[in-house]
């Protein structure tokens, strides 16, 4: 959450309300059968004492027992409380329901945003906090529905069913009792003033914590393997204190505000009750049954408004989930044009592009790059050269601060979202694979026939591993694709990339991580391609872009070499030459060591 939001507890109050009414209005019906229900349960409700208030006056000291009045009056009794709980219960099953519905919906709807949302998005968002959001807090928001709207709505009209019940039966009884309504708003505003800030924290901490334990999780192997552990639960701690400290400091306002104060305040109502009733008592216009029926309302009276107030540490909780849902809600989608353009061909045409995450750190500068179809394009340079940026302003995640992207001769912009990820493939550095089958983490969900699929496996050669595989094309592979190795993970990526037969295939150093044998699979399978895919390949190993139409060398985001590989091998100064010579020399040293341990080996042995 931002800064802002934690500093105008009112601002998230009003962005809750605004996603509350959302579903308020669209289950407008339910909610007035909801209501008819809580005012009949609550009619029975108060029923039973004024029915116990006429026992007593009327034939208890009256010394009237005759058995039909009293069996009316128990029969009426019993079904007043059964019809009260009756009500009650059904109301409670559908308060649950419209809030279960408006969870279901408000989760979808945030998942599905989140979905849709820029790739900038995500350059700063942190994976745990985006899962607190999507679960924790819409979780919050149906405790809003269910422990705290539901209890409000059916708590204020038992009061009023009460109040006006007190009022049929004494006037100034019930004008004391109502003193505690006041000094309970009163409770109430002071609760949220002072616990407010410390329920906003321990929110936003819950957010940390998670991300905390995502992030920790994820890098476990790096954590280990450099004996960070202590380090890690250092931050987890302070993390996790910060939290208890908040959460305390909530507990000890609720503690000390709600249930304690309200009780107190009940025993002064009900001390002013029990005093006015025995002056009406020496004047002679009170009743016994009165009396009775009056501290059974009371009980009934204080409990109510003590609920309320104990509803009310859920509400903070939930108004500021809510706002989180609702900024989340607010962020601006990824939009894509409504067109029937398709990528044909594959031609790019990149001119005077320049682009910047920061505006006074520029990363392209003025770009000009033509791509013919069918083409094979590397794109090399140091790291933070610009490379990997390229490939996602030409797969729009980005929008260029300055120049054109074209393919086809058409602005990239104009492209709908089906043509521009089906007629673009992307190979990335770091494979992402399902929980799933090696046939639907090729597929994706596209469904694509199997002999599309199978085609895909055949030009990234791996059709014989899936082959001798248990279960064939349907074998499950573990979370993040356990079963596989480093380099047929990459494999896999590669026959993903390629079952839509895309027009152009975008390579982001897809063989940075891989073994020689692998990276022999990969250059055989661009081979394959070369000609009737246009391919844009970022590449680290410049030994698997050799044999590229054209290479181009970035540096500081501008173009400051290009041709190909034979061309800038010949520039006795170039950056290229001295790169590939670097990697080759590496390379050497590498296979030479190698060979050393394997003769020491073999003289041991």
């Amino acid at each position: 959450m931002s800064s802002d939001n934690r500093r105008d507890p009112q601002q998230a109050r009003d962005n809750t309300f605004k996603l509350l009414m959302e579903y308020v209005y669209r289950d407008k019906p339910l909610l007035v059968r909801v209501l008819i229900l809580l005012v009949l349960a609550t009619a029975a409700d108060v029923t039973g004492p004024i029915l116990a208030k006429v026992f007593i006056d009327d034939y208890l000291l009256q010394n009237d027992f005759r058995l039909q009045p009293l069996a009316l009056l128990l029969a009426g009794y019993l079904v007043t409380q059964l019809a009260a709980a009756w009500l009650r219960y059904q109301q409670t099953l559908k308060f649950t329901d419209m809030a279960l519905t408006a969870v279901l919906d408000i989760r979808q709807r945030v998942f599905s945003h989140v979905l849709r949302l820029p790739m900038r998005y995500f350059d700063h968002a942190m994976t745990g906090q985006l899962v607190s959001r999507v679960t924790n807090d819409t979780e919050a928001i149906k405790d809003l529905y269910v422990q705290f709207l539901s209890s409000v709505l059916t708590n204020v009209i038992l009061l009023a069913g009460i109040i006006v019940a007190m009022g049929l039966l004494n006037v100034q009884l019930m004008l004391v009792a109502l003193l505690l309504i006041p000094t309970v708003v009163g409770v109430i505003y002071l609760y949220q003033k002072l616990s407010g800030p410390a329920v906003s924290e321990a929110r936003q901490l819950r957010s940390e914590i998670n991300a905390n334990i995502s992030e920790s999780i994820a890098g476990m192997p790096v954590i280990q393997a450099g004996n960070q552990q202590q380090r890690f639960l250092d931050r987890f701690e302070g993390v996790n204190q910060s939290y208890y400290r908040a959460r305390i400091r909530t507990i000890t306002v609720s503690a000390a505000l709600l249930r304690p104060a309200i009780d107190f305040l009940s025993i002064l109502v009900l001390i002013g009750v029990v005093w006015l009733f025995g002056l009406q008592m020496v004047s002679g216009v009170a009743e016994i049954g009165v009396l009775y029926a009056f501290l059974n309302f009371l009980g009934r009276f204080t409990e109510p408004v003590a609920e309320i107030t104990q509803r009310f540490n859920l509400y903070q909780q939930a108004m500021v989930a809510g706002s989180r849902v609702y900024q989340l809600l607010e962020e601006g989608e990824q939009h894509y044009r409504d067109s029937s353009a398709t990528i044909e061909q594959g031609r790019l045409s990149v001119r005077e592009l320049d682009f910047h995450y920061a505006a006074d750190k520029p990363v392209l500068k003025q770009l000009n790059i033509e791509v013919p179809a069918g083409q094979f394009y590397a794109v090399v340079g140091h790291t933070g050269s610009g490379k990997s940026t390229l490939l996602s302003l030409l797969l729009n995640f980005y929008q260029p601060v300055g120049g054109q992207i074209e393919i086809d001769g058409t602005p990239l912009q104009r492209f709908g979202h089906e043509a521009l990820r089906g007629g673009i493939g992307l190979i990335p550095q770091e494979p992402f694979i399902l929980a799933a089958s090696i046939y639907d983490n090729i597929d994706m969900g596209r469904g694509l026939p199997p002999a599309a699929v199978e085609r895909a496996a055949r030009q990234a050669h791996l059709h014989r591993v899936i082959q001798a595989m248990p279960d064939g094309y349907q074998t499950e592979l573990g979370e993040r694709g356990t079963r596989l190795s480093t380099g047929q993970r990459q494999q896999l990526i590669i026959a993903r990339a390629l079952a839509a037969s895309p027009r152009i295939l975008l390579l982001d150093e897809a063989t940075a991580n891989v073994d020689s044998e692998t990276e022999q699979v990969v250059q055989r399978a661009l081979n394959e391609l070369h000609g009737r895919v246009t391919m844009i390949v970022v590449a680290h190993r410049l030994s698997t872009i050799k044999h590229a139409d054209r290479i181009l060398v970035l540096s500081h985001g501008e173009i400051v070499e290009q041709g190909r590989h034979a061309e800038l091998m010949a520039q006795p100064d170039g950056l290229y030459r001295s790169m590939y010579l670097l990697q080759r020399q590496a390379r050497q040293v590498a296979l030479a060591e190698q060979v050393e341990i394997q003769e020491v080996q073999s003289n041991e042995g």
